[in-house]
């Protein structure tokens, strides 16, 4: 029986009995009922999830709704059913086929002769060089010995496979970096892995390549199939950068097609490519699940996945519309799930939905890189702005002193009218700045990333939008005009510079309001120059903790001055009271801004 594409096949419903199968960590599980009539066109995938998931080669629902039935109380054998119940045909009702999916392939991948060869012995001291802890359950085979050099990799399986080489060297790379060297062995070997690595560190080379890779191997797509590969990632522009990665590693691939798939740009212009057929899927979750629904893709032809910053994209609430993917997913497949940071909720999360991996550290996780200098500098609050223009002033006359261009610098700010703010401030002294918040819209946003990565701007200013994820090569320094509320926010912002093996600078203006942080600050940095790295938790209940330890300290230090009869003297109230008020003025405006919203 020939494959068709779920989204070419007739979208006649049909009657079906009920089944049900049981849940495992890497199957769908499935509850198929005789509820053709009560489709629901707008489904919300905050409560209902679904979608075609795939078992065993076969076309199921996964059921996400309440009191035992399918989220949408559709025809499990009825793909187009998904969202389009006012699309479903009046003829009288005949039986579906099920079509069975191409087995995925996961050809066999052996190293250079030299890494085969390498004695347990040797393969420790490579790791023990390059910073590398690897660990694996006690009865997984052993991890493939790490890399160190691009042509260990042996990609030339054919003709074709053997371009990539060429598209690693037109990018100048010389050596893998650590995650590169220990994930790349792995992921080719076909292995799930959990990746965790200081920001920078090179994570998205790590897996690009091995997905590409992957993809060329197996059967060919065709109109309306695929995607083959899903990367998620948490924003829209993290979700950008990779597919820009996924395209210059493969630019001698003419084949492989790849769509990216976020909000805040044309559905219509995603919906044509994907119903095209595309080798890879770059894509936030939210917007990725709409396709599902609207059933402009699916599930079935997936054998590879990439989690990229699960850790921002579990705190940024994506965890449902995670899970309703991964579990709906083929059952052959093979997961990358990479991380900054290592939380209780990272760990349980690939003990779900991991089968046996590889779990590659690299230094210590969830630390400030040694790669950054660091600099604190106390302020009041309303000396921040004459502080920032003076420091970058400066700056701009050395470099046009030396005949150098103004270095590449970030400066993050709390919120994001304060970010505009700034941004015409520097312009006003003659600097060419951009802001970059959640409040742009998404063509604005590109403009400001396109501009800063090609220098036609020195000057970003930037919430957190721009703290993970973002890679623009030659960020020399990061000015915290605002410091965060956490240590694990502080280490994403400064690790925009010192990237991949590089150098960089950070300063960061406090006031008596922050010493909470600057003192875990300046522990890390007296434990980095002593060479006892120490990582500190991170995750959601890390944070909540950090927040209330602040807050108690606060409360300590304000008892502390009325018993020494200090009293509200020794606070200036306008400084107290100033972000208050100017938050209470601006709905929906203040530290958690939206600069994360997808």
């Amino acid at each position: 029986m020939s494959y068709v594409p779920p989204h070419l096949r007739n979208s006649t419903t049909t009657t079906t009995t009920t089944t049900t199968t049981t849940t495992t960590a890497k199957t769908s599980s499935v509850t198929q009922e005789n509820n053709n009539d009560n489709i629901s066109n707008n489904v919300n995938h905050q409560t209902k999830l679904a979608f075609p998931s795939y078992s065993n080669s076969h076309s199921h629902f996964h059921s996400n709704g309440t009191n035992g039935t399918n989220g949408i109380n559709g025809n499990a054998n009825n793909h187009n059913s998904v969202s389009h119940g006012s699309r479903r045909s009046t003829a009288t009702p005949q039986p579906s086929r099920i079509f069975a999916a191409p087995e995925p392939v996961f050809p066999h991948w052996q190293p250079s002769e030299r890494v085969s060869r390498m004695s347990p012995d040797q393969i420790e001291e490579v790791r023990l060089r390059l910073n590398l802890d690897v660990t694996i359950a006690s009865d997984s085979p052993a991890a493939p010995a790490p890399i160190e050099s691009f042509s260990d990799m042996v990609l030339s399986l054919s003709l074709s496979l053997s371009l990539s080489l060429k598209d690693i060297a037109y990018h100048e790379y010389t050596r893998p970096t650590s995650i590169q060297a220990q994930a790349m062995p792995i992921a080719l070997s076909g292995r799930d892995l959990l990746g965790c690595a200081e920001t920078g560190s090179g994570k998205t080379a790590a897996f690009t390549i091995p997905m590409i890779q992957h993809c060329m191997a197996q059967p060919p797509i065709r109109r309306g199939d695929g995607p083959l590969a899903l990367v998620l990632a948490p924003t829209r522009e993290l979700a950008q950068q990779i597919e820009k990665e996924v395209k210059a590693f493969s630019r001698s691939l003419e084949s492989l097609k790849t769509a990216i798939v976020v909000g805040g740009t044309n559905i219509e212009k995603q919906r044509s490519e994907l119903r095209a057929g595309v080798e890879i899927a770059v894509a936030t979750p939210g917007r990725f699940i709409d396709h599902l629904q609207q059933g402009n893709t699916s599930l079935s032809r997936i054998s590879f996945v990439v989690l990229d910053e699960a850790d921002r994209m579990l705190d940024m609430g994506f965890e449902l519309q995670i899970r309703e993917i991964m579990r709906n997913l083929p059952e052959k497949h093979q997961t990358l799930l990479f991380s900054a940071t290592m939380p209780v909720e990272i760990e349980a999360l690939s003990k779900e939905y991991l089968a046996n991996p590889v779990q590659v550290k690299v230094g210590k996780v969830s630390s400030p890189t040694t790669n950054v200098s660091q600099t604190l500098v106390k302020v009041s609050e309303n000396e921040k702005i004459d502080r920032l223009l003076d420091l970058l002033v400066e700056e701009a006359s050395q470099a046009e002193k030396c005949g150098h261009p103004f270095p590449l610098t970030i400066v993050f700010v709390e919120r994001k009218t304060r970010c505009d703010e700034i941004a015409e401030a520097l312009v006003a002294q003659g600097l060419s700045a951009v802001s970059l918040h959640g409040g742009r819209s998404q063509g604005e946003r590109e403009a400001a990333l396109h501009d800063f990565r090609s220098s036609t701007t020195n000057i970003l200013v930037a919430t957190d939008v721009a703290s993970r994820g973002l890679d623009v090569t030659g960020v020399s320094h990061v000015i915290n005009l605002d410091l965060p509320k956490t240590m694990e926010d502080y280490v994403h912002r400064i690790g925009r510079t010192g990237r991949a093996g590089t150098t960089g600078l950070s300063t960061s203006f406090y006031t008596d309001r922050d010493m909470f942080l600057v003192a875990n600050i300046r522990k890390a940095i007296a434990d980095a120059e002593s060479g006892n790295t120490v990582a500190f938790a991170t995750g959601k209940v890390a944070r909540r903790k950090e927040k209330e330890a602040a807050a108690a300290q606060k409360e300590a230090n304000i008892a502390l001055s009325k018993h020494f009869g200090l009293g509200p003297a020794s606070i200036n109230i306008e400084d107290k009271y100033r972000f208050m008020i100017t938050t209470s003025n601006i709905k929906k405006v203040g530290a958690a801004d939206s600069a994360w919203d997808d």
